[in-house]
This record gives C-alpha cells, structure tokens and sequence, in this order.
C-alpha cells in the first residue's frame, strides 16, 4: 500500500457523509417554526422550497415557478431563488433540484476542509408528500461518484429521515377534516400558487404521518397531567393511523437534530405502511372483529377498530354499504383501509383506502395467487362508530360460503358491474 492509497483510507474514516431530513407538514407556521430552529445549529443548512405564480417579462403569458431559498451553515448564499417549472409537477421538480443541491454544497463545503458532514434540512410546501422525493435521493446517492475533487474517498450521501412536523392541538382535527384540500405553496403574499391535490385535509395529513419515521410536535399543553395526554394519547393515534406500527414523537423543542441526521430512512418500511394491501397479519378464526382501541382525551379521543377474517365480501352488501356511506356522510370523518375479496372476482384483490371525504377501491389481479386473500379492514374514527360492526355484516355467512361459485356470476349489484366493467 502507497502513501495515496494511506492517505485515502484515513480520510474516508474521519470524512463523514452528508445527511438529508425532509421536512413536512400540513400547516405553514409549526413547519416554519421548526425549520428556523434547525437553522441555528451546527452544521446545518436549511434548503427551503414554495410554490409561486409568476408573470412573464414579455408579457406573453403567467405560470408558476419553484421557488428555492437557503439558509445557515455560513458557508452558502442566502436568498431565494426562482427555477421553472418546464412542464413537470412541484415532486419532480423538488426531487431533482434538491439532489443536486446537496451534492453540489457538500462539495463545496468539503472543499473549505470540512470532514465532519453538513445535515441538509429539506423542507417542503405545505402538504407535499416527501416519500418519493426520499426514494429519489437514495437512488441517485446509490450510483453517486465517491471520489473528491482531489481524488480523496468520499463518503455518500444518506436520507436520514422523513420528519413531520403536526401541531399538537390540531392534529386529530386536521386528521378527520374532510374539506378539500387547498394549501398554498407557501409562496410570498398574493403569489402563493396552490399544489394540486384532489384529496381532503384528512386523507393528506394521514399519507404524512404514515410516511414519516419521526413525528415533532409543537405544542402549549405540557402533556405531564392525567387530564392532557400529550404525546402519550399522540403517539397511540399515530400507531393506529401506522397500522399498528411506532413512530418516534418528541416535542420540537427538544429535538436533537445530530441523533436525527444520524438514522437511515427506511424507505421500504415508509412504503409498506403507505400501502394498505400489507395491512394484514395471521388470524386462525373464521372472522373476527377486534376489541376497539379507545383513548379519550378530555374532549378528544379516537376510536380504531380491526375487522380481520378468511372469509370474502358479498358485493351485494357492500353497494349497499358503500352507497349508505356517501348518503349519509357516515364516512366524512372517518379512515378505512385494508383489503378484501368477492366471490363474483375470485382472481381478484381489492384495496380499500378511504379517508375523509373520500372512498378509493381498486381491483389487483390476484391470478397468481401472491396477494393476502383474505379480509382486513381498519376503521380509525375521531369517536364511536358502528361502521366496524356494518363491515362485519359485509362478511359471507356460514350458507353463502357454500354456494356454488357459479352462482354468483349472476349478481347484477353495483360492485359487480363497476368491477366487471373494468372502469
């Protein structure tokens, strides 16, 4: 071994690799809040995306425009900056800038001499999904050159995590309100631009926290008394809207952002809790609705039920179900996701991902048997509901389940026909 070759083996052990935090959330001011305190700590640089609506010079036209500032670390420009937008939505646009830019000044950072790693804060429009921007990243650092400028070894990037920021009060609000969705892009005054998304303030603020791998929370209550749950009544609700699975919550004020910028983003784990066919796990009965998960709160407090069994759907039922929800609005402010068969679709799954305001079901092909087939459904509810008990009545009986196959070519329900149709 060569002197070079020493030399290059000692720096690639003292030289640590640059962080991503992606940061996201449903209101402008706690995000904001938390992006501010991170700009004042060591080693970090916050870059900074809106959305704005801009007039063209010529006059021959207006549009809208990314919009990208950066702040702290002292060793980059301050200011904002306006990149177009050439024909292509505000993720993609995001997740190709933002990659160059971290590479880019982590390597105008390393050539000051710094070895120690900048943790590169990323903050998002309001209500931006991060998940495939985080995906991107990882990607692009995966085949990233790892030689220097000098040919030193290089340490590659890393997305270290996905942190929405939720305000503590408002969270279980934001979590069942079925309005339609209209956050702007943060732009400056009347130039804000809207992001386009079709979904309610619920369904999106659910995607964020099942996205996310840490929670940080911005909030006046203490959460220390019996009668303010805090972060322990936060943290159950999340676990349920999760599928079950923890999430780190810690107060934004007590954030350390050196123990976040050093995790890993599971970008896989973020993907199975995206995906409501993996809500599944095994169960020996026939059927089984599970005992509700309640936690009331002073006025506040959920409701989060499993429906879980082997046995299909009667599609006739479920018209009439579905058709009673969008009636009656039993489903403006209530989550349902999960999966299920028919018998009228025997090489079918469907995925049932519902929010407030909204039910999603799509049909998966199945003719090769590597889908759960079985039925699985949550019901997370801002309080109580007998939905679970409706969805159980969906469920064949102990008759139906032995009816000829044949015989259930004949159904002419709703179901049946938009499956069969193929719309």
């Amino acid at each position: 071994m060569n002197n070079n070759d020493v030399d290059r083996e000692a720096w690639r052990k003292t030289s640590l690799p640059d962080r991503v935090i992606l940061l996201t959330g449903m209101e402008r001011l706690p995000r904001d809040l938390v992006a501010f305190c991170a700009e004042n700590e060591k080693d970090v640089c916050v870059i900074h995306y809106c959305v704005e609506r801009f007039e063209d010079a010529n006059d021959v036209g207006s549009g809208i425009c990314l919009v990208r500032s950066v702040q702290g670390c002292g060793l980059v420009p301050h200011g904002r900056e306006r990149l177009p937008m050439r024909e292509c939505c505000v993720t993609c646009a995001i997740k190709s800038d933002a990659e160059r830019m971290v590479a880019g000044l982590g390597r105008a950072v390393r050539r000051c001499g710094i070895r120690s790693g900048i943790t590169f804060v990323v903050v998002l429009p309001v209500g931006l999904q991060a998940f495939p921007i985080a995906r991107y990243m990882e990607d692009c650092f995966a085949f990233a050159d790892d030689i220097g400028d000098h040919g030193e070894m290089v340490p590659t990037p890393r997305v270290s995590s996905v942190v929405s920021v939720v305000d503590g009060e408002r969270l279980r609000a934001c979590l069942f309100d079925d309005e339609p969705f209209s956050g702007g892009g943060d732009g400056e005054g009347d130039a804000a631009a809207p992001v386009d998304d079709d979904r309610s303030v619920g369904e999106i603020q659910a995607t964020l926290l099942r996205e996310a791998d840490r929670l940080l929370v911005i909030s006046d209550g203490s959460g220390e008394s019996p009668a303010d749950c805090g972060l322990a009544w936060m943290g159950e609700l999340v676990v349920q809207i999760h599928g079950g699975e923890a999430v780190d919550i810690e107060r934004a004020c007590d954030a350390d952002w050196g123990a976040i910028a050093g995790g890993r983003y599971d970008a896989g784990a973020a993907h199975r809790r995206l995906d409501a066919l993996t809500l599944h796990t095994e169960c020996g009965e026939a059927s089984r609705v599970h005992e509700p998960v309640r936690l009331i709160c002073m006025s506040d407090g959920f409701e989060s039920t499993m429906v879980h069994s082997v046995r299909p759907v009667h599609p006739g039922r479920l018209s009439a179900l579905l058709g009673g929800l969008e009636e009656n609005g039993s489903a403006s402010r209530v989550h349902i996701r999960g999966h299920f068969t028919v018998p009228t679709r025997p090489f079918s799954v469907f995925v049932w991902d519902g929010g407030p305001g909204g039910v999603s079901i799509e049909e998966l092909d199945n003719s090769g048997g590597d889908l759960p087939c079985m039925t699985v459904l949550q019901v997370v509810s801002e309080g109580h509901t007998d939905i679970p008990l409706r969805l159980e009545w969906l469920l064949l009986t102990d008759e139906e389940m032995h009816v000829p196959a044949t015989s259930w070519f004949d159904q002419t329900d709703e179901f049946t026909l938009w499956s069969v149709s193929g719309i």
